[in-house]
């Protein structure tokens, strides 16, 4: 892939590309502005405790409001992987298939495969960095907002900070590709990504609940803590075993009416994943995004390959 292959690359996408690149520019220079402001000015010290500081810095309007436009700013993170990653995959073979310029260029160039890897691997690797970028700044705004967190050991703002926010822009890119160069065009293949990222996504819940359940710990000393990954409130039997509310019902009916006291010996108890483990939970979850992503890039390689130009 030659210097002259990407530019034309940006040069085919440059509204696209403008597009991705000009919102993560405004993301991270605003988050920059805010978090610079927010420690510089020494309002850090007006939220770290839970009593509120009523001195006349932490009730002044910089104050208000750079915590609120960095809760906006962390809103808006999981919007941008979605959002670029239709912009940046989508139209890269369905427009040109759309526009006839494709068959044009098969029929001039020796390589389909060398056509395709110029016009895919600059764009994933621009709109790339730029989730990147926007996952490091949605860690440091969680930071700013709720300083108690610890970021390395906590599951807050799960799937919306970090490592997630690249390899899901990847996982919506790769599926609007493959589309994109199955169907040849362009606004079916948007509304088709979106509904099956929406479908894929439903589907590695439930995978990934079932997973986290078989690791789940139980205790009743859980108290909902916001650093822990909470996944069900189930009820512990004085045998040992962990159950569920219809499963204690099948077995003793009459709690269902009359309830139970203490000497039953049952407990509620939560099943939950520490917040010490977030990042291997996370690092396992990319990778398992990663593989799909992969298998979407798959299959739009082999769509350019195979597909009769028309």
């Amino acid at each position: 892939m030659s210097l002259r292959g990407a530019l034309l690359s940006f040069r085919i996408q440059r509204f696209e590309s403008t597009v991705v690149v000009f919102a993560a520019l405004l993301s991270v220079a605003v988050s920059a502005v805010v978090i610079t402001l927010f420690y510089g000015g020494g309002y850090a010290s007006c939220f770290g405790n839970d009593q509120p500081v009523l001195s006349s810095l932490c009730q002044s309007t910089p104050a208000e409001w750079l915590p609120r436009i960095a809760r906006l700013s962390l809103a808006l993170v999981p919007i941008f992987p979605v959002i670029g990653g239709l912009l940046a995959g989508g139209p890269i073979v369905a427009r040109e298939l759309e526009t006839g310029t494709a068959r044009l260029a098969w029929s001039l160039g020796p390589s389909r495969l060398r056509w395709f890897a110029q016009r895919v691997v600059p764009i994933f690797l621009m709109f790339l960095v730029a989730c990147f970028a926007i996952g490091v700044v949605a860690d440091s705004l969680l930071h700013l907002v709720q300083p108690t967190v610890a970021i390395d050991g906590s599951f807050v703002g799960y799937r919306a900070r970090g490592l997630l926010i690249p390899t899901l822009g990847l996982v919506v890119a790769s599926i609007a590709l493959a589309i994109g160069a199955l169907t040849g065009r362009t606004v079916p293949t948007i509304i088709l990504t979106l509904m099956l990222f929406g479908g894929l996504i439903a589907a590695a819940d439930t995978v990934e609940k079932k997973v986290l359940l078989g690791e789940a710990v139980v205790g009743g000393d859980f108290q909902y803590s916001e650093n822990n990954l909470w996944l069900d409130s189930k009820f512990l039997m004085p045998d040992g075993r962990v159950m569920s509310w219809d499963e204690v019902i099948a077995e003793h009916p009459e709690f269902n009416e009359f309830g139970w006291d203490e000497s039953s010996g049952i407990q509620p108890v939560a099943l939950y994943i520490p917040g010490a483990r977030y990042h291997d939970v996370e690092r396992r979850e990319a990778a398992a995004l990663l593989a799909i992503a992969l298998a979407f890039g798959c299959l739009a390689t082999v769509a350019v390959l195979r597909r009769r130009p028309r």
